[in-house]
């Protein structure tokens, strides 16, 4: 990672600890971290956990969007989350 980056990336890290997202680990565990340009000028922080290698795939096709809304008929509420990073 180049110096520049580098300081980016202390920078992002330190702002997650600041947040309560990260703590600090004395793990013998790592993974690689990439720093990605936004569309809106600003920095992604991406963790490559390399999930992909090792997770089963789910061979089952998703539900119709009908069955879907169907089973939300009687509900009274209703939610979306929003979340910060991501």
């Amino acid at each position: 990672m180049s110096f520049a980056k580098r300081e980016q990336c202390c920078k992002l890290v330190q702002e997650m600890i600041d947040i309560g997202v990260m703590k600090p680990s004395c793990s013998p565990w790592s993974a690689p971290v990439v720093i990605v340009p936004k569309r809106d000028g600003g920095l992604r922080f991406c963790v490559d956990l390399m999930l992909n290698a090792i997770t089963k795939r789910d061979v089952y096709p998703l539900p119709r969007i009908e069955d879907a809304l169907d089973a939300l008929n009687n509900c009274c509420f209703y939610t979306t989350l929003d979340l910060s990073s991501g």
